[in-house]
């Protein structure tokens, strides 16, 4: 978790989880698409990444990466919001 200003960053990681997909999650919980990888609410912004494959044997899964950027108030809100969408099968 970084601090600047007064703004708060958390970086996760997501693993079966489409850029897509995840911001159409972002737009349900109120964020506006501003680029393909960012996605802006009232109190936040979000940057979606794609990141290496996670592979263990045979197996590999896509993974993202997600940097939420919020003030303090704000971004557990948003993460929970985010994350109770795209931790469950069909959002």
């Amino acid at each position: 978790m970084a601090r600047t200003h007064g703004v708060i960053q958390i970086e996760k990681v997501y693993r079966s989880l489409p850029l897509w997909l995840a911001r159409e999650y972002l737009e349900s919980i109120g964020g506006r698409v501003v680029r393909e990888d960012l996605v802006q609410g009232d109190a936040w912004h979000v940057e979606l990444h794609d990141a290496p494959d996670f592979e263990i044997g045979a197996l590999r899964v896509g993974q993202i990466r997600v940097v939420f950027q919020a003030d303090a108030e704000s971004i557990h809100n948003v993460i929970a919001a985010f994350e109770k969408k795209a931790l469950r099968a069909g959002g």
